[in-house]
């Protein structure tokens, strides 16, 4: 038994080493006159210079961390793409075996990456949330780690993505007047806001920020049901998701942490915005061309959501967007 646990700890230590640093905090220049915010203090929080691109680097390194503690020895997770790199990249660290459900009908879904790592790649014929089901489906049936959001293990992501906001207001010296993130399932968003909490209880902040959610205009959850003024997440109709290989990470008729998202809009007096892919992938390209950010198009969304709001209303104090990924435009 002791050698197992001596392996297992060597391990974990082995997969926490990994990201010790802080992602960047970036004020932006340029870019600000002409998304109409040249009169404000605008940073972007880039999650993009994590080992494999995304935010997701962030929960895949505390769910393999903890299937290696609970000595699981295989990880599964539903993915649009971000997410299952993610997975598959720790759980190569890790010595774990990874098994991804992937949309088979989605374009971007960065399966060969995963195979590269060593996971072993299931197609399912359905929507992302059907690839989200047949992953908890196999784990439960099989004694698998489930890091999928929605499920019994969400805290561990809700932790991971706390990081983000503590890594804010240490750069600041205090929480943002705002801070808008794209919204899928809401986790990152739901993880954002207990990390400000906490800064602000143990008296880190002296604000918790408005929460500003930005998401596409084809459907989701999170967004549809605050624009209906729910605090309950309304029913949306599977039939009026239209997946793009832009939209594909924003895309949910059904957000698995829909509830706690809107919860954190509410608590904050915060909004949010949808958009279209158009949008999107200017505002991409805006912040590549003349910030030399590189962002995918779905996490551009958070930008232009800071945008929005100003024109609604001043801000009192400075405004981060949340921006994540590297994007190579396909031809």
């Amino acid at each position: 038994m002791g050698m197992v646990e001596d392996s297992s700890s060597k391990r974990e230590k082995r997969v926490l080493g990994v990201l010790r640093h802080a992602t960047p905090l970036l004020r932006l220049s340029a870019s600000r006159k002409l998304l109409g915010l040249d009169h404000l203090e605008v940073y972007v929080k880039w999650e993009g210079g994590n080992p494999t691109g995304t935010h997701k680097d962030r929960a895949a390194l505390a769910h393999i961390s903890r299937a290696v503690s609970e000595g699981a020895s295989t990880v599964t997770v539903g993915t649009c793409g971000n997410y299952g790199v993610a997975i598959a990249y720790y759980s190569l660290l890790a010595g774990l075996r990874a098994v991804v459900f992937v949309p088979r009908g989605y374009e971007n879904s960065r399966v060969e990456e995963m195979r590269k790592y060593g996971a072993k790649v299931v197609p399912v014929d359905g929507t992302y949330e059907d690839a989200v089901e047949a992953s908890a489906r196999a784990a439960a049936a099989r004694g698998w780690y489930d890091a999928n959001p929605g499920g019994r293990h969400d805290a561990v992501s809700f932790k991971a993505y706390s990081g983000i906001a503590r890594e804010i207001v240490a750069e600041l010296g205090d929480a943002p007047y705002a801070v808008a993130a794209p919204v899928g399932n809401g986790t990152t968003m739901v993880g954002l806001y207990l990390g400000f909490l906490e800064a602000y209880k143990e008296g880190y902040a002296s604000r918790i920020p408005r929460f500003i959610a930005a998401s596409t205009l084809h459907a989701n959850q999170v967004v549809e049901s605050w624009l209906q003024g729910r605090l309950t997440p309304v029913v949306v109709l599977p039939e009026r998701v239209r997946e793009t290989p832009v939209n594909e990470p924003l895309v949910a008729y059904r957000s698995l942490n829909a509830e706690e998202a809107l919860r954190a809009l509410y608590e904050t007096k915060g909004r949010a915005y949808a958009f279209g892919d158009e949008e999107l992938i200017e505002a991409s390209l805006l912040l590549r061309a003349v910030e030399g950010i590189s962002s995918l198009p779905a996490s551009s969304s958070a930008l232009l959501a800071l945008r929005e709001f100003v024109r609604e209303e001043d801000p009192e104090g400075p405004l981060v967007a949340v921006v994540t990924g590297k994007w190579l435009r396909r031809r």
